[in-house]
Order: structure tokens, then sequence, then C-alpha cells
């Protein structure tokens, strides 16, 4: 079920609210969770109920092995809980993507597996490592099953995050005394959500089908020239902004609409003034989970300049492979590594000033024009495809626009002029957001940039609802639900 179809605005969401707030009041709160959970499940088994066993055998194996923890500790059960996640991601994403690889080096023959990816399986496969990290930290417990399947599965991040961490969720969930605010919820979460969706319904969608001629045209054999070859990539950077923040947008808003809060996931991104800065602010929660379950136990930055260098190459390959089984995501990771890697000598041998006045300005834009030129390998098909591009994005295929319409140009620059001149959902919403969300993705409010709850406010998140759903007739996924 996709946030952005008929079925989900029109009939899952509003029988969910309903029943929720209703078990709320009227019953239980562990009736009205029950009710969640319900909900969460069904809409993760509206896409493929064979998904669904999957899911809920991942809950059961990772609590038990976390109350094994609680019981007789970590060892040998964490380890054996992280490999047992592992395992299941690798099976079911990588296992034919090695198989491949074994067949092209040795020449072998062996049938590949097959076996289809379950929705969201690397998403709710590295909340259970950290969740049973967590558990090992002493920073959380593992609490009742009944909890641990609603935070993996709770319907507004399950697909494609944020990552959230059990103890950011678990007391909200174990909370039966906070009193509801539900038209605060509800008027806070829906104009969230309304922008969200107007992201990925009248942005992203719109944009997309320049993005795709361009990755299809190479495909074909096609060599784009230097403006098509920009103009394409550009709006596939626009198109994956737009789609995920969108979504990110609408998971935090369907969850404040229930009350509850998840962390931030986007601030800005594309206003980043070095690639550093960019993790800082694009899929924060990603980040977060690298830097904390990979980065830090290789050793961080605390055995000098060359491992600090080494750590963060391995982590942001693993991170390129965890978005797909390719090595074209691979070699997207190991571009970020190494962008990585540089930006922080810049910063300790380069000159002074780099990020001050007018330099600031120059620095932004190449940290885009870097993240453009790696989003095509995350975008391509094939090496070959990612080559045409990147041959006409260096001038090596003329100066042609290849056919490109004006419209494609105008979208762009719409796009860029919206990332660069607004403020993103979190500073709009730095007032009605949690503190807590604010401080973990360094996001300090700006003055005068501050929703209001009132009619205004309204009226403004009512048009553009209205808006999206009249082009919501063309519901396509979002890219993180193939990842």
């Amino acid at each position: 079920m996709l946030f952005n179809s008929f079925e989900f605005l029109f009939l899952f969401l509003p029988v969910v609210l309903v029943a929720y707030y209703l078990a709320r009041r009227h019953v239980s709160h562990l009736a009205a969770l029950f009710l969640l959970n319900l909900a969460s499940l069904v809409f993760y088994a509206w896409w493929d109920v064979r998904n669904l066993p999957i899911l809920i055998a991942s809950v059961a194996i990772n609590h038990l092995f976390a109350r094994a923890m609680a019981r007789w500790g970590n060892q040998p059960w964490l380890a054996l809980g992280i490999l047992f996640n592992l395992s299941v991601l690798g099976f079911f994403k990588y296992a034919d993507f090695l198989i491949g690889n074994a067949n092209a080096l040795a020449g072998a023959d062996i049938p590949l597996l097959n076996v289809g990816l379950p929705l969201a399986i690397s998403f709710f496969s590295f909340q259970q490592i950290s969740f049973l990290v967590d558990v090992a930290r002493k920073k959380t417990a593992p609490g009742h099953i009944f909890s641990h399947m609603l935070f993996v599965s709770f319907f507004p991040h399950i697909v494609a995050g944020p990552l959230v961490q059990h103890h950011q969720i678990a007391a909200q969930f174990a909370d039966a005394d906070r009193k509801d605010d539900i038209w605060n919820n509800l008027g806070i979460g829906l104009t969230i959500f309304a922008i969200g969706l107007a992201k990925k319904v009248l942005i992203a969608e719109n944009i997309e089908p320049f993005a795709s001629s361009l990755f299809q045209f190479a495909e074909r054999g096609g060599e784009p020239g230097l403006v098509a070859a920009w103009v394409g990539a550009i709006a596939y950077s626009l198109q994956i902004f737009f789609d995920f923040s969108g979504y990110s947008d609408m998971a935090i808003g369907l969850a404040r609409c229930l009350g509850y809060t998840l962390p931030i996931n986007f601030n800005g991104p594309y206003k980043s003034a070095s690639v550093v800065e960019f993790w800082r602010r694009w899929h924060i929660t990603l980040s977060h989970f690298l830097r904390d379950h990979l980065y830090i136990p290789l050793g961080g930055n605390r055995l000098g300049e060359m491992r600090r260098s080494i750590n963060l190459m391995a982590t942001m390959l693993l991170g390129g492979l965890w978005h797909g089984a390719a090595w074209t995501f691979v070699i997207w990771g190991g571009l970020h590594g190494l962008a990585l890697t540089v930006n922080h000598y810049w910063a300790k041998y380069g000159p002074s000033g780099w990020f001050d006045g007018r330099r600031k300005i120059l620095a932004i834009g190449l940290t885009f024009a870097f993240t453009t030129i790696a989003w095509v390998f995350f975008r391509a098909e094939s090496w070959a495809g990612a080559g045409r591009i990147l041959a006409g994005m260096f001038g090596f295929s003329g100066w042609g626009l290849g056919g490109f319409e004006l419209e494609a140009i105008a979208w762009v620059i719409f796009g860029l002029g919206i990332v660069w001149s607004l403020p993103d959902t979190p500073e709009v919403f730095s007032d009605v957001i949690d503190e807590q969300s604010m401080k973990d993705a360094q996001i300090k409010p700006k003055p005068g940039v501050r929703w209001r709850f009132g009619r205004g406010a309204a009226l403004a998140a009512a048009a553009i609802f209205f808006l999206s759903v009249l082009n919501a007739w063309k519901t396509s996924e979002f890219i993180y639900y193939t990842f």
C-alpha cells in the first residue's frame, strides 16, 4: 500500500485514526496498541502477504535473542543475533548477486535462487540489529514482544524509514497515561504529511520522466551531450530528494497524527558545503546507524588519519552495498567514502575560510555537482549506461541538448530554486517537533521561519493536499521501496 494511493488516503488512514482514538478513549491503551499493531501488519501484508511470515519470524527470533541477553548476558547471544539478521538479509538480497559474481569469475553455471526481495527487509534488518545492540548496551530493555512487533512494523516507517532506534519509540508506546491532544496531533501531522505528499506527487513525479529518459537513452546506447547529461542527472538528483524526503515527511506526519514522534531524516542536504555536511543532512538516521554500528566499532577516528580513512571507505562501501546488490551501488558508496576522506584532509590542511562568504556558495555548488555525478552510478542499470552519461557530463560527447525539451530545464530550475531558497520541513516545524529529535539531527531553529497553527496554515495545508490528490491518479512506488 502506497502513502500516495487512494486506498491509503481515503480508506486505510481514516479507519486507523478513528479506531485508534476511539480505542484509546473508550477501551484501553493496550487495545489501541493492538489495533495499531494489527493495522501495521495489514499495511505490510498488502504489498505481498507472503512477506508477512518473514517479518513475524524476524521479530520473534530477535526478541528471543534480546531476552537471552537480558537474562544470561550478551555473549554469545548478541553475536548470534547480528549474524542471524545479516544472514537473512544476505540470503534474500545478496545470494543471487554473489552467485552471479562467482559464475563470472569461475566460469561456473550455478543456478540463481530467484527468491525475491521481501519488502523493507533492509530497513527492518538494520532496526533489529540496532535493537539488539541497544539491549546489550543497556540503552533499552527487551520489553514485551507486542511492543517489539509494533516497533518494527509501525506502518509510518516500516517500508522506508526513518530508521528508528528502540529507545526512541518504545517509551512512547508504553506511555498509557499521556493525554491525547487529538486536534493538535492531526493539525500538525496532516500538515507535515501534506507537504511530503506534495514533494512526491507534485514535484518528484513530474521530474521523474526527464531523469528516466536520460538513463533509458544511455542504456540503449545513446550518447547524451553535455547539456542533456547534466539536465537529466540533476533531474534525478531532484527526483530522489523530493521522493525520499517526501516519504520521510509523510512518515513523521502520520506518526504525529497518532501522537508519536519519529526522528528527523532530512534537513536540506543540497545546501551542504561539504560531503561531511551532506551526510549530516541526508538520510540522517542511516548516517547515525552506520556511524554507531560500523564506523565507530571499526575504530572511527581514534587510531590516526590513515585508519580513519580506511574506516570511512569501509563504512561507505558497505553502506552503498546496503542500498542494492550491484557493483554500481558499491562504486556510489566508494565515491562518497573517498570524498569524505578528502573532505577531512582538506578541513585540516586546506586553506582557511573556505566555507565563509562567497566561497561557501562555491563549496555548495561543488558538493552538489559531486553528489549529482555520484547519483549516476546509483541510478544507472549498467556500467555502460553510467559511462555514457558521465562521458556526456564531462563534455566528451558534444554540447548538444540531445532532444531534451525546454520543459526539463524549467523543472530543474524550479526544483533547484526550492531546495536552495526555501527552508526544509524540520526548520519550518521546529517549534512543534520533539526537541530531542532536533538535537539528534543537529538542527538549530531559525528565527522567522516558524509554522503557526491557525486558519491560514490550515487552509494552506488543505490546498496543498487537494492539489496533491488531484495529481495522485498515477500512483508510483517510492524509490527506496526497492531497497
